[in-house]
C-alpha cells in the first residue's frame, strides 16, 4: 500500500475517532460543570435559607447588620457576605477581599444568582428577600467561592490531555505497526508469487532439460564410441584430431550432466565430519588455478569446528564459492574464514576483485546467469541450492573496487 493510500485509510479514520473523543471530553466537561453549579446554586439556597432565619430573628432582637454578620461571616467557602434593606441600601457587609463587594444596583433583584470571575477565581453571587415578622423586607447578599469546581474541572482537562496524548500515541505506534506488518505481508505475498512463478519456470525447464539431455546423450555416445573404433582401427589419422574430438564430446557430455543435476530436487546424506578437513581439501584441490592466477589463498578459523551436514554438497558448495574468488582475484588474495557462534556455522569467502555492480548483486545466484567469459551461471545457484537444502542462507557484500564476500549460514555446529 502507498504511503498516500495508507494515510487515507489508517490516519483519517484515526484523526476522527480523535476529534469526536476530543468533543465528546468538551461536552462532558460542560455538563459536569452545569451540574456541579446546579448542585453549588441549591446548596448556596439553602445556606440562604438557614441565614435568613437566623437574620431575621437577630433583627427582631435589634443586633446591628455589622454584629450579625461578624457572626457568621466565618462561614467556609462564602468570600462575602451582605445585608441590604427594602431601599435597596448596603446597612452591612463583610469581605474576604478589603473593600471587593461585586454588588451593584442593576443586580438587587427579588432574587438573582450569577457567576463572577474575582482575585480568588469564580465566585457564584446569590441575592435574594426575607421578610420580618414587622413586615419590613431585607435582603441577603452571599457570594460563594467556585475554587473547588475549577480545581475538577482543571484536573479533567489535564486528564483529558493525558488521555488523548496517550491515545495519539497509541493510534500511531498502532497504526506505524500495522503498516509494517501489511507491507512485510505484502512483501512475502509478492515473494511467494515470485517463487510459484520460478517454480514453475524451472517445472519447465527441466522438463525441457530432461528431454533435451535425452536426445543430446544417444549421440554423444554414439560419437564417443567412433572415436573409440577410429583409433582403434586406423592408426593413420591424425591422433591429436581424434583426441580433440574426444575431449569436445566429453564436454558436451559434462555440460548436459551439470544442466540436468542442476535441476534436480537435493538429497542430503549427513553425517558428522571436521570442517577444516573439507576446506583444505577445497585449497588443495584449487591450487592449480589458484597458482595460474597468482592468488593466494588464505584460511583462518576460531577453533576446530565439527558439523553436521551433508560432506559432499557443503564440500562442492564451498569449492563453487572459492573458485569463483580465484577467478575474480586475478593476481590477488582470497580469504576464507569459519567461525563458530552457538549451533551455527559462518563460512566466508573475500576475494580481492573489482565487485559487482547492483544488477549482478541482485541476479547472481538466478541460474543460468553469468557475466564470465564461457560460465553457465549454475554454481552459485547449485550453492545456495545446497545451502538452502541444509535449512542455511547465504548472501553477499560487494562494492566497487572492495571485492566481493560471500557468507554461508548454516545450522548443525
Amino acid at each position: 500500500m502507498k504511503i498516500k493510500n495508507y494515510l487515507l485509510f489508517f490516519y483519517l479514520p484515526l484523526l476522527g475517532f480523535i476529534i469526536i473523543f476530543f468533543v465528546f471530553s468538551s461536552l462532558n466537561r460542560d455538563f459536569i460543570k452545569n451540574k456541579v453549579e446546579e448542585v453549588v446554586e441549591e446548596q448556596l439556597q439553602a445556606t440562604a435559607g438557614i441565614l435568613k432565619v437566623n437574620f431575621s430573628h437577630l433583627l427582631d432582637e435589634d443586633y446591628s447588620s455589622d454584629k450579625i454578620l461578624d457572626l457568621y461571616s466565618g462561614e467556609e467557602n462564602i468570600y462575602y457576605m451582605a445585608l441590604v434593606d427594602e431601599n435597596r441600601e448596603i446597612l452591612g457587609w463583610k469581605s474576604r477581599f478589603e473593600g471587593y463587594l461585586p454588588l451593584s444596583k442593576e443586580s438587587m433583584k427579588d432574587e438573582a444568582s450569577w457567576i463572577i470571575d474575582s482575585p480568588a477565581g469564580k465566585i457564584f453571587n446569590y441575592f435574594s428577600s426575607f421578610s420580618m415578622s414587622d413586615g419590613k423586607t431585607y435582603f441577603l447578599y452571599l457570594g460563594y467561592s467556585l475554587i473547588g469546581l475549577e480545581e475538577m474541572i482543571a484536573h479533567s482537562r489535564r486528564r483529558f490531555f493525558l488521555v488523548f496524548g496517550f491515545l495519539v500515541v497509541v493510534g500511531v505506534v498502532f497504526s506505524i505497526g500495522l503498516y509494517q506488518l501489511q507491507t512485510h505481508f505484502l512483501k512475502k505475498k509478492r515473494e511467494l508469487e515470485e517463487e510459484k512463478k520460478e517454480k514453475e519456470r524451472f517445472r519447465e525447464i527441466s522438463a525441457l532439460t530432461s528431454g533435451v539431455a535425452h536426445e543430446i546423450k544417444n549421440p554423444l555416445n554414439s560419437l564417443s564410441l567412433l572415436f573409440e573404433l577410429l583409433t582403434k582401427k586406423d592408426s593413420s589419422l591424425d591422433s591429436e584430431v581424434i583426441s580433440s574430438g574426444k575431449k569436445e564430446v566429453e564436454k558436451i557430455s559434462r555440460i548436459v550432466d551439470q544442466f540436468s543435476s542442476s535441476l534436480k530436487p537435493i538429497d542430503l546424506s549427513k553425517d558428522h565430519f571436521y570442517l577444516d578437513d573439507e576446506i583444505k581439501y577445497v585449497q588443495e584441490s584449487l591450487k592449480k588455478i589458484a597458482t595460474e592466477k597468482g592468488v593466494d589463498i588464505r584460511y583462518s578459523q576460531d577453533s576446530s569446528v565439527t558439523i553436521f551436514a551433508d560432506r559432499g554438497l557443503l564440500s562442492q558448495a564451498i569449492h563453487n564459492l572459492v573458485k569463483n574468488a580465484i577467478e575474480a582475484s586475478d593476481g590477488g588474495e582470497v580469504d576464507i574464514a569459519v567461525k563458530q557462534e552457538r549451533k551455527k556455522v559462518f563460512i566466508s569467502v573475500e576475494d580481492s576483485g573489482s565487485g559487482m555492480d547492483e544488477e549482478e548483486k541482485s541476479r547472481v545466484f538466478e541460474p543460468f546467469y553469468s557475466k564470465k567469459k564461457g560460465g553457465m551461471g549454475i554454481g552459485l545457484y547449485l550453492t545456495r541450492k545446497i545451502v538452502e537444502a541444509h535449512g542455511g542462507d547465504i548472501d553477499l557484500v560487494s562494492s566497487a573496487q572492495n571485492g566481493t564476500t560471500f557468507t554461508i549460514r548454516i545450522p548443525g555446529g
